[in-house]
């Protein structure tokens, strides 16, 4: 599959390196910077995103200008939205276009749209599945043997925080280490309706909740009430299913 990344300059970079791994032909080309405040009466692309899009299977637009965006939505093709205009703009762009995706962020969206374009790139890009092993050879102690995953966030977040639990013992100052990192390296885009600190900090609780999902499928015992772990489990799906989280999920 084709993939065609869209950016203005800001975002976009880190994803093309990662998407790649799994999508050799996924491309980067840079459309025309506008200022997003302002309104444009016309939006003509230049000849090589033309060009760029006329081949893509799939466009991921990283560009900011709704107008400019809005421009892109209307070549007809499946075209995932990764920053956040409202459900006005989405809705509105459906109309002529319904093949387009306007996930809350890249991180946390499934292969569920019934768009097979867009629905084969979130079985390898999107809400990460962590697969994990854990060995108790070791005087009993929890020991991360191996850490991998079935699905990705596309800025790499999840893949490079494998390495502050691989080998690890598995302790309340491991995951921490590793949300810390997850959410120092959240590349989402700057939502219109979110601050970053927001996004960045739903990143890292949606990637520890789905990290001690897979924990506890293969070490159940570490997840008994009372203990350390246990007790970390439940304090922080609690605070991921709290009012300030809800509207991210």
């Amino acid at each position: 599959m084709k993939i065609l990344i869209l950016t203005d300059g800001k975002y976009g970079d880190r994803a093309v390196k990662v998407i790649k791994k799994k999508f050799p032909e996924t491309s980067l080309v840079t459309v025309k910077e506008e200022d997003a405040s302002m309104i444009l009466d016309y939006v003509e692309l230049e000849p090589e995103v033309e060009i760029a899009i006329e081949g893509a299977d799939l466009i991921i637009a990283y560009v900011r200008h709704p107008d400019v965006v809005s421009e892109i939505c209307s070549r007809q093709k499946p075209t995932i939205l990764p920053i956040d205009f409202g459900e006005g703009f989405l809705n509105q762009e459906r109309n002529t276009n319904p093949r387009i995706v306007m996930p809350i962020s890249m991180c946390n969206a499934l292969p569920n749209t019934g768009i097979q374009e867009i629905d084969n790139y979130f079985n390898k890009f999107g809400m990460p599945i962590y697969n994990v092993k854990v060995d108790f050879t070791n005087n009993n102690k929890p020991i991360v043997k191996e850490a991998t995953l079935s699905v990705e966030s596309p800025c790499g977040a999840s893949f490079v925080s494998l390495d502050f639990i691989l080998g690890k013992e598995l302790s309340v100052g491991t995951l921490n280490s590793f949300a810390i990192n997850v959410r120092q390296e959240c590349r989402e885009p700057v939502s219109f309706l979110l601050s970053h600190n927001d996004m960045s900090e739903s990143s890292a609780a949606l990637h520890l909740i789905n990290l001690l999902k897979a924990i506890e499928k293969v070490a159940p015992s570490l997840f008994k009430p009372g203990t350390s772990i246990g007790e970390y489990a439940k304090q922080r799906r609690e605070e991921f299913n709290t009012k300030n989280l809800k509207h991210l999920f």
